[in-house]
Parts: C-alpha cells; sequence; structure tokens
C-alpha cells in the first residue's frame, strides 16, 4: 500500500547506500507513493533505477562543487505530493516510518525520528537486526535515558529543547524529516549561499523556528553513520568559517559553538570570535598544500565583518574519509 506522500533524497557517489535505501522503502508499510532522488553526478545505470513498489524520479544538478543545497530544494520542489519525507541516503529507517510520519505531521510542523549513530560497516545491517542489539549501541541515540553523562558535539545534549529558536543538533533533524510542501515553500527552502560544507541544516531549522514552526521528534528510530571527526572537521575550515559568519549575519549568533571552539583550541581560529567576529589564523597543514595545488580560478571570500580574505576550499573527494557529506 502506498502513502500520499513523495520522499526524496539526494547522491552523488554513495550509490551502494541509495540502493540500500530503496530497498528499505520497498519493505516499508505503507511505502511512499514516489521517490525524488536528485543525482549530483551525471547520468549512470544507476540513475535509470525503477520500482515495482513506487515511482522513481531522478533529477540531476552537477553544476557545483557541492550542491547540496540546491540538490535538496530541486528534490522537494519537483515532488508532487502535498507532504514530503526528507532522507540522507545513508539512513536507515523503520519499516513503519511514513505511517509515524504521517500521523504527526501537521501544518506549520516539522517531524524529525531520533537518530542512532554506528560504525559505518552496522548500517549495512537490516533494520530489524539493528534494533534487536538496540540495548547495545542505544546510547548514541538523539532522545533516550542512556545517553553519556559527558555530551559532545555528535550527541544532542539531554537538557537542550527543540522549539527555543536557536541552534539545536539540527544536523540530527536533517537525517529524516517530514514538512508539509505548502510549509517548505513559506521557508523559501534551503539557503543555496552557502557554500561547501556546513551549517546549512542549522539555518534551515532555524529559519523554521524563526517562522513560528514547531519541531517535533518521533520515538521511531532511524540509524546513520557516525562521524568522527565531526566534532573539529579541519578538512572543511574554510566552508564551515565562512558558513558561520553568514549565518551569524542572518540571525545574530554563530551556530555549532563547540565546533568553532575546536577550531579556537587548535590555533586555526580566534578564541574571542563571539566578540570579535572570526578570524583565520592559520590553516590546517592539508589545506595549505590543497591551496597549493589549486587551479587559479579559486573563489576568493571577504569577511566583510573583519576584513579578512581567505580562499573557499572544496574538495569533496579529498579527505571524504574523514568526513562525509550529506549526498
Amino acid at each position: 500500500m502506498r502513502s500520499p506522500i513523495s520522499a526524496v533524497t539526494i547522491v552523488k557517489s554513495r550509490t551502494e547506500k541509495l540502493t540500500n535505501l530503496i530497498t528499505q522503502l520497498e519493505q516499508c508499510s505503507p511505502t511512499p507513493d514516489e521517490l525524488v532522488i536528485v543525482w549530483m553526478a551525471p547520468p549512470s545505470d544507476l540513475s535509470l533505477v525503477s520500482s515495482d513498489k513506487f515511482d522513481i524520479v531522478h533529477k540531476f544538478v552537477t553544476q557545483d562543487a557541492l550542491p547540496i543545497a540546491k540538490a535538496r530544494n530541486k528534490g522537494m520542489s519537483a515532488a508532487r505530493h502535498a507532504n514530503l519525507a526528507y532522507l540522507n541516503v545513508d539512513a536507515v529507517i523503520a519499516p513503519s516510518l511514513f505511517r509515524d510520519g504521517l500521523l504527526a505531521l501537521r501544518d506549520n510542523t516539522v517531524v524529525f525520528t531520533s537518530v542512532v549513530f554506528l560504525p559505518n560497516e552496522r548500517c549495512c545491517k537490516p533494520y530489524r537486526q539493528i534494533s534487536k542489539n538496540e540495548k547495545e549501541i542505544g546510547y548514541l541515540a538523539s532522545n533516550d535515558d542512556t545517553l553519556p553523562e559527558d555530551d559532545n558535539n555528535e550527541i544532542p545534549s539531554r537538557d537542550q529543547e527543540i522549539n527555543h529558536g536557536k541552534f539545536s543538533d539540527d544536523s540530527i533533524c536533517s537525517t529524516v524529516f517530514f514538512i508539509r510542501k505548502a510549509d517548505f515553500q513559506k521557508t523559501g527552502g534551503f539557503d543555496e549561499g552557502y557554500a561547501g560544507f556546513g551549517l546549512n541544516d542549522e539555518d534551515f531549522f532555524t529559519n523554521c523556528r524563526a517562522l513560528g514552526f514547531s519541531l517535533e521528534q518521533l520515538p521511531t528510530r532511524t540509524f546513520a553513520p557516525h562521524r568522527p571527526n565531526y566534532q573539529c572537521p579541519i578538512n572543511h575550515l574554510l566552508d564551515f568559517v565562512h558558513n558561520a559568519q553568514r549565518f551569524h549575519s542572518k540571525w545574530g549568533f554563530y551556530p555549532c559553538v563547540n565546533v568553532l571552539n575546536a577550531y579556537a583550541d587548535q590555533g586555526f581560529i580566534n578564541a574571542d570570535f563571539k566578540q570579535n567576529g572570526i578570524k583565520i589564523k592559520h590553516l590546517p597543514q592539508q589545506v595549505e598544500e590543497d591551496k597549493a595545488d589549486a587551479p587559479v580560478e579559486q573563489l576568493t571570500v571577504t569577511n566583510a565583518q573583519n576584513n579578512v580574505e581567505f580562499t573557499s576550499f572544496h574538495s569533496p573527494e579529498k579527505g571524504s574519509d574523514l568526513l562525509s557529506t550529506t549526498a
């Protein structure tokens, strides 16, 4: 049985994850009525994939280095139903996901799932097998009583609220979330002014809160690979700093302060960034090496507030084993 909802995902190189996601969607009860796949890579044999359980629509966005926001917006806009479900391509989803999401979804509401982060190899197992061992790995769940005493950037704090209007682990919210298409259009979509990696999720859900939307978390769990280097994603320093400056200019505060503090602790940015804005003190060694090999037409970004120039660095291939994107 199909449900009146469009599922949307984006993919670049992780095609094995896409194949796994389609298999999972086919096992859902009910299934979505359609899956919109937005490709950030040229067409391939897999971009002709179809399903007997639901329609699959293929869209393409290939003109940018890492057009995550543009790809998401294209997929959400192309969806034909009034109810939308966005899914990270590497998510391992519950068979009841669409039933649970549709029961909770209302106007002016974003509904997202709890998330349990696992080593990548464990995410290759079926959902029911992972769930059976949940007591062993459940300490990484994004909302339960087994969170460790010492929270970190990979785990939402038990003390955080989800409607307070500021940063609240929005990379958790974006793993799987439901929204009415009309409400998504009210937000204007994901801000395509964010370059490369970082903070597009935080911006989108901050915008939802600013519009008065309620953010509600389902008890339904999603499993996803954890990102061990997200606390200080050094290979994305320049993109992250540029995006943090953009975020601050829009909302008046810095998101992911623990990441920025980690940069400061490593000496990459100034420690007093909250008071005086972010200044690049020096670059990581890998970025310095990549700059030396970079083409002349690299984009230069200027921090108007501090009059600091630096190069915006996009390298989805390099360092991808350290920190994967959401594509």
